[in-house]
């Protein structure tokens, strides 16, 4: 454990060259409706929206010089983490997205330099011919949630709150893969051991809640959300035992309560999150009684472009 934390001080002091500390907002109003202090980790406001940024970075900080760069297959952040982070260091980022990624996600991509490659019916199959273009490329493959630099990188959101609130009792962090949740409980405990770190999956794709409670690996090979950030239908196996080791809740939370939270969010935070980036929140309001006259941190991991969440704002108004 020692030696993790101390990778994490040193992914820190990299990080920080490229990406300054996200803000953590104290919401008044959040925190006068639920009887706790709440407080919102913003990495929406990282250049790409995004906490991605984090591990990308520094995993491409230690990219052996004579591999030609990297190749990933995503369908939106983590595309965009390892094509901003490519450019820093000047090396090559192919990324391969399914033929369903939105314009607006594949733009966003394009815009921090990729070498976009649109084909696959899925993430699966994306996944698939990423390996195939790695080995005939000379790149290096990089799977969100299985590659330690990457999970180290993330770690540093968790210092950093711990730092912007060094007495904080919870912290609401959203699960897809299990990436961010293992990274955050990793540096949260060590540094705070009895903060109370809780883990938030959609209801519709819970293979790492359901992992978590059988303590064993779980494909559940479905995953029905529209929040493209909690999208799983398996855990990470890196990041599992990290999550069965210092994880102290995991919840599930209705998609349709991921669009009032995100709206919530919006209303009175002024921040809008996707589908993923609301998921702390939602927890949070489904069950403010645990957390009462607490100081909790809720993560919002990210703010890009979600078309359930855009479309019901749009009906509101």
């Amino acid at each position: 454990m020692q030696t993790m934390v101390a990778s994490v001080y040193a992914a820190r002091t990299v990080v920080r060259r490229y990406l300054a500390p996200t803000p953590l907002f104290h919401s008044p109003r959040l925190s006068s409706k639920l009887g706790c202090e709440v407080h919102v980790k913003c990495e929406n406001l990282s250049p790409i929206r995004s906490f991605k940024a984090r591990g990308a970075i520094y995993c491409l900080s230690r990219l052996a010089k004579d591999r030609g760069g990297v190749v990933c297959a995503s369908t939106g952040n983590h595309g965009q983490g390892m094509a901003f982070a490519a450019r820093q260091f000047g090396r090559r980022a192919v990324v391969i997205v399914p033929e369903s990624t939105t314009e607006q996600k594949i733009a966003a991509m394009r815009y921090f330099g990729a070498d976009l490659r649109i084909a696959g019916r899925n993430l699966a199959e994306a996944i698939a011919l990423a390996h195939r273009v790695g080995a005939d490329e000379d790149l290096v493959y990089v799977e969100d949630g299985e590659d330690l630099d990457v999970l180290v990188g993330c770690a540093t959101l968790g210092l950093e709150v711990i730092e912007q609130l060094p007495d904080l009792d919870y912290m609401f962090v959203p699960v897809g893969g299990g990436n961010l949740i293992a990274a955050t409980s990793l540096i949260v405990k060590a540094l705070r051991p009895d903060a109370t770190v809780v883990g938030v999956q959609s209801a519709e794709a819970p293979a790492v809640y359901e992992s978590w409670r059988a303590r064993r690996l779980l494909n559940l090979e479905r995953s029905d959300t529209f929040a493209g950030g909690l999208a799983t239908s398996y855990p990470c196996g890196l990041a599992f035992d990290i999550i069965q080791s210092s994880v102290d809740d995991m919840v599930l939370v209705p998609d349709q309560d991921l669009i009032d939270a995100a709206l919530t969010m919006l209303a009175e935070v002024g921040q809008l999150p996707e589908g993923a980036g609301a998921a702390g929140l939602a927890a949070l309001l489904a069950n403010p009684d645990r957390c009462r006259g607490r100081k909790v941190v809720v993560v919002l991991s990210g703010g890009n472009f979600e078309p359930v969440i855009w479309s019901r704002l749009q009906d509101r108004a």
